[in-house]
């Protein structure tokens, strides 16, 4: 490769990077009216920001939105890792978390992705078209958006989570991280060298505990491969899966208290709400029909008709113009291309029959590392069709509508203001708590209809039940965040329902054994939150106060 093609790769993977972090970027900044967060971020990465921001011993971790608890049912690697880099380096954990790891991680996603792209496609097309799918590579939900609203937008239309997004999601961008890295190994040589050996060890133990789903799906994929090893009689493959799901086996468990009951077998959930809820697809003659049908207690032929019509709309709906890689399959005999594509099959499975306890949508997560390996298939397919008549206007038409796809999703992100944002004052109270001693947080119920026919940006405590006072006073809360809590497990409902009866409560001696039981020592209040019962009935102190906050300390 001569200097200017150099150049202008590397310019080629600057842009790629750039949209790639461009939905996290510049969240957790502060901005006139305070720190802001845009889309997801404003309850998802705040989550991160809740669990990096209290870990003080790695192995046994305090829930920090559910006060008392240790945190279970979850993979934490990665806030682990940033809570590590930013005590050693004394920069923020909001710095690393929105600014450095997604530069990072997102700079040698694309760069590894063009590696991987031009070595098995033998083309440097193939490398550009790899690090373009991987960023940009999307949903036919964009059409559908197209035909009801008139603009561009539907990513998670069909349910699953499409490239331009990857970053949301912290953990996963950090295990396709690790991915791609195990792939470069494998393709490489057919014989790996024992330094190569003990990183795919590593990274296949990590996993795990970096992205559970993605753990799951990777030691299927090595255990694919190492099955192609052994008809070769090389058994290294297959002593580094038994070693590596051992180890991640253990360690993940450490942190996973009750593995055998986060799945419910629920097939088709997800290609039956796809055509019920409102913010899917949502056809509700299909939906009417099928309830008519499942009525009579028998599955007969139209009944089966609309399940597999709903599985096709499912996997083209998700798939879009990947599904023209699995053409690739006819032509190259290769046992990479055919591991991955049974791969993929396993990641379609998985969703289709299972959901999670708490939060049933979870396991589409299983898709989202099917339609990442389904974008190595459709790397090979364009650059099958170069050559062929017409092959340049059907790769122009996939490249470019790939793109423009993401329209709506990058103006959102580049929009202005941010969509939530914690303001200058509730910052001072904030920090004002985060310097007192350590002490368990109560805060206000969370209250969705506060932010009816309100104006961006919105008040955080309003936009989502997120860990937002955890995660900037670095204090353990009684019970923030209700959606993580469904998700991890945890049994809020009778916390919630005590909570709201200690701010409603006239009775204040089940209000001040609330506080004493529960072990609270400081009461949080924001803008219009407050209890029924006085400060000296309840025996605390007002130890802050601002125009938005009062926060009080619990005498003991």
């Amino acid at each position: 490769m001569r200097k200017k093609q150099k150049i202008i790769l590397l310019i080629f993977l600057i842009l790629l990077s750039f949209f790639q972090v461009l939905p996290v970027i510049r969240n957790g900044l502060k901005y006139s009216y305070g720190v802001g967060f845009w889309g997801s971020n404003g309850h998802d990465a705040v989550w991160h920001l809740s669990l990096i921001n209290n870990i003080k011993n790695p192995i046994s971790i305090e829930m920090p939105i559910f006060s008392g608890e240790k945190l279970h049912n979850y993979h934490p690697f990665f806030d682990i890792l940033i809570s590590t880099l930013s005590r050693i380096t004394h920069i923020s954990s909001s710095i690393w978390l929105f600014q450095i790891v997604p530069i990072i991680t997102s700079f040698f996603t694309v760069s590894l992705s063009f590696i991987i792209g031009r070595k098995l496609t033998n083309k440097f097309s193939g490398g550009i078209y790899l690090a373009f799918l991987n960023t940009f590579a999307n949903s036919l939900g964009w059409i559908i958006s197209l035909i009801k609203d008139g603009h561009l937008a539907g990513e998670s239309t069909f349910w699953a989570m499409q490239s331009i997004s990857n970053q949301l999601n912290p953990p996963y961008a950090l295990s396709i991280l690790f991915i791609l890295i195990i792939l470069y190994i494998i393709i490489q040589k057919e014989k790996l060298s024992l330094k190569n050996s003990i990183l795919l060890i590593i990274l296949l133990s990590l996993l795990p505990i970096t992205k559970a789903y993605g753990g799951v799906v990777m030691l299927f994929f090595f255990g694919i491969y190492s099955l192609y090893a052994l008809k070769k009689r090389y058994f290294i493959p297959l002593i580094i899966l038994i070693i590596s799901a051992t180890v991640g086996f253990s360690v993940y468990s450490i942190f996973n208290t009750s593995t055998g009951g986060l799945f419910i077998f629920k097939p088709l959930w997800f290609t039956n709400t796809l055509f019920e809820a409102t913010d899917r697809l949502y056809i509700g003659r299909i939906t009417n029909l099928r309830y008519a049908l499942e009525s009579t207690g028998q599955i007969g032929p139209k009944l089966l008709l609309i399940y597999i019509f709903g599985i096709i709309v499912f996997i083209v709906g998700n798939f879009s113009w990947r599904l023209l890689g699995f053409l690739s399959l006819r032509k190259i005999i290769n046992n990479f291309y055919l591991q991955l594509f049974i791969t993929i099959i396993f990641t379609i499975i998985l969703p289709l029959l299972f959901i999670q306890k708490g939060t049933s949508w979870n396991t589409i997560q299983f898709l989202y590392y099917g339609l990442f390996f389904s974008n190595f298939l459709l790397a090979q397919y364009l650059v099958n069709i170069e050559k062929i008549k017409l092959g340049k206007t059907i790769i122009a038409i996939i490249l470019i509508t790939s793109f423009i796809s993401n329209f709506d999703s990058i103006k959102t992100f580049l929009s202005n203001p941010a969509h939530a944002y914690i303001s200058n004052n509730e910052l001072d109270g904030l920090n004002h708590l985060k310097s007192l001693p350590q002490g368990n947080v109560l805060t206000f119920p969370y209250n969705k209809y506060l932010k009816t026919n309100k104006s961006t940006p919105i008040p955080l405590y309003m936009y989502e039940t997120t860990g937002y006072v955890s995660a900037y006073s670095q204090k353990p809360t009684f019970m923030e965040d209700e959606m993580n809590l469904d998700i991890t497990g945890y049994n809020w409902q009778n916390r919630l329902s005590d909570e709201t009866k200690f701010f409603t409560t006239d009775d204040k001696y089940f209000a001040r054994g609330f506080l004493l039981n529960n072990n609270i020592g400081y009461i949080y209040l924001v803008d219009n939150q407050n209890f029924k019962l006085s400060p000296f009935d309840l025996q605390i102190d007002k130890i802050y106060e601002n125009s938005q906050i009062r926060v009080y300390k619990v005498r003991k």
